[in-house]
């Protein structure tokens, strides 16, 4: 693992409103049996105090681990609905998740790479946004 810098912003679109949040944060990055892992930790800045974000991206299937006072594991995969357990800082729910797009230039050659996805949420299959997360991994050596 290599250490990296994590340019993160996240949109979601609720009733037609949209809230974006953006932030920075160091890591790690690197590539393991085929799978490009991304590591950081949270900040209290977005809530997640003392919590550990690990991304797991295998071809089509990204996997989000949250580990911490607040764990859950979110996993996106195009084409196929997931079911995940979702904790935040006020308790766990579960929630459907449909994954229409996602872009990986995780394994290219360039100096800052991109993994972008967009999927909607629903809980006990009542729609509840449509989300976009993109994150900008650069070296930091």
């Amino acid at each position: 693992m290599l250490p990296a810098e994590f340019y993160i912003t996240s949109k979601v679109i609720t009733d037609g409103e949209e809230e974006t949040t953006e932030f920075f944060t160091v890591g790690e990055y690197g590539k393991r049996k085929g799978e490009f892992i991304l590591r950081y930790d949270e900040s209290d800045g977005i809530g997640y105090e003392n919590c550990t974000v690990t991304i797991t991206v295998n071809g089509n299937c990204i996997t989000i681990r949250r580990t911490g006072p607040a764990a859950s594991t979110l996993t996106v995969e195009k084409g196929v609905k997931h079911h995940c357990v979702y904790g935040t800082p006020f308790g766990d729910f579960t929630m459907g998740i449909n994954t229409y797009e996602i872009e990986n230039t995780l394994g290219g050659d360039d100096d800052e790479k991109r993994l972008r996805f967009k999927y909607s949420i629903d809980i006990n299959n009542d729609f509840v946004s449509e989300n976009e997360m993109q994150i900008l991994v650069r070296s930091s050596e």
